[in-house]
């Protein structure tokens, strides 16, 4: 089943705010990060079952590289990223 992916306001939010982050902390490291959170988000399309789930029907997937994480719901053929946030940061998800 092919999945489309949806990105919510908060997420979109999370996702400028990491970059952001990135480029404050290193040149370059900014555009790293929406790349490795792209590639997660493919992971997710490709096996959105995959994953552990966190607080209901929510779901995560770790993203590689970066302390961040990918909330997202499965709804038919939808899949809603409701955050990207860091794990650092934000410890209790």
């Amino acid at each position: 089943m092919k999945y489309v992916l949806k990105i919510t306001p908060r997420a979109f939010s999370d996702l400028q705010n990491g970059i952001d982050y990135y480029n404050d902390c290193q040149m370059g490291l900014g555009n790293r990060f929406p790349e490795t959170i792209g590639k997660a988000f493919k992971k997710i399309q490709r096996s959105p079952l995959a994953t552990s789930i966190s607080h209901g029907q929510v779901r995560y997937r770790v993203v590689d590289k970066f302390p961040y994480v990918v909330l997202y719901t499965i709804e038919q053929d939808q899949i809603q990223v409701l955050r990207i946030f860091n794990t650092h940061r934000e410890p209790n998800f």
